[in-house]
């Protein structure tokens, strides 16, 4: 007869727990409620339990692992140490709610109401896009380039275009706080976050409202030395590949361009800008969407960028670019 419990790896408490908790989950399904008590081990099984349904194995447990350090203050290891603790009944009822949600497949960071980027711990909510860590591959890139000029730094200007969140505008201010750091978006939604992400951080930035696409409106902006922008580069064709949880929870308007425009008219409207507005030698940097690489390269070209620089992202995908304005 097998020994499950050797054959995972576990000792007999945690084998025991781990049964209790798939009849308890079973049961509690069937009866649409989470039992009482519950200690900190048997909530963490319940959980992965749940996810599993909906969830690979690794992105269940790295969301099993968000909701239980806000649910029990832990880390991981402390976890451990604390496993047959008990939870308090408002702290699992607010579980029982954080699992209704989690399985009609809306984002943890969502559901937990914040997310983390760059060593910074943001408000996140359905008016903004969750940050995605290639985008801090982005900031790191950015840094490393302004840091080369340290000592003018205080009297350079930084514009973040598309802000969403501020979570670009705000890790760039972190990490370099002589900067002068402006971030700006069309959504009110998104600017309402990214200012309470601001007072949030303690980070002087100044979020204003723009129309990228609206020439008029971009006439008002003063010379800069360094633009970036996150801006919606995915076609609409590829949201038969897109996850559900992306394409049914985040904000459409940072996604997508509009369907009669072409899904590089961001990239377009924006060289054109930074060749107007950015300073001599003045840096633009962007995310991309690597299907279109080629376009973007062109489009920047043609709008007066002397130097383009592609990188790829840890997925090995071009993911950004930046140019050289004179």
């Amino acid at each position: 007869m097998t020994c499950w419990s050797g054959a995972l790896g576990w000792d007999s408490y945690s084998f025991c727990i781990f049964g209790a908790a798939v009849y308890s989950h079973l049961i509690c399904k069937k009866q649409n409620h989470i039992k009482l008590p519950m200690t900190i081990k048997e909530a963490e099984l319940e959980l992965k339990m749940s996810l599993s349904t909906y969830y690979d194995r690794r992105e269940a447990s790295a969301i099993a692992d968000l909701v239980m350090e806000d649910l029990s203050g832990y880390k991981r290891v402390d976890r451990i140490l604390h496993d047959r603790d008990r939870l308090e009944e408002q702290s699992i009822r607010w579980f029982k709610t954080v699992i209704k949600y989690l399985e009609q497949k809306m984002p943890v960071q969502y559901v937990l109401g914040y997310a983390y980027f760059d060593r910074l711990r943001l408000k996140v909510n359905n008016q903004v896009l969750i940050p995605r860590p290639e985008t801090e591959e982005l900031v790191d890139w950015i840094v490393h380039d302004i840091e080369q000029d340290l000592p003018g730094m205080a009297h350079k200007h930084f514009l973040d275009l598309g802000t969403g969140s501020g979570c670009i505008a705000l890790a760039v201010k972190h990490r370099l706080p002589k900067l002068r750091v402006s971030g700006c978006d069309i959504s009110d939604g998104a600017l309402g976050v990214a200012r309470h992400n601001a007072r949030l951080t303690g980070l002087e930035v100044d979020f204003f409202k723009l129309d990228i696409l609206a020439g008029e409106e971009t006439k008002k902006l003063p010379k800069l030395d360094y633009l970036v922008s996150n801006p919606p580069y995915i076609h609409h064709d590829e949201k038969l590949q897109m996850d559900p949880h992306v394409l049914d929870f985040e904000p459409h308007l940072a996604l997508f361009a509009k369907r009669e425009q072409p899904a590089t008219i961001f990239y377009e409207k924006i060289g054109r800008l930074a060749s107007r507005i950015l300073k001599p030698d003045g840096l633009l940097f962007m995310e991309i969407n690597p299907l279109f690489v080629n376009e973007i390269s062109e489009l920047l070209k043609s709008a007066g960028a002397v130097h383009i620089e592609i990188r790829k992202d840890l997925q090995g995908k071009d993911r950004m670019v930046k140019s050289v304005f004179k």
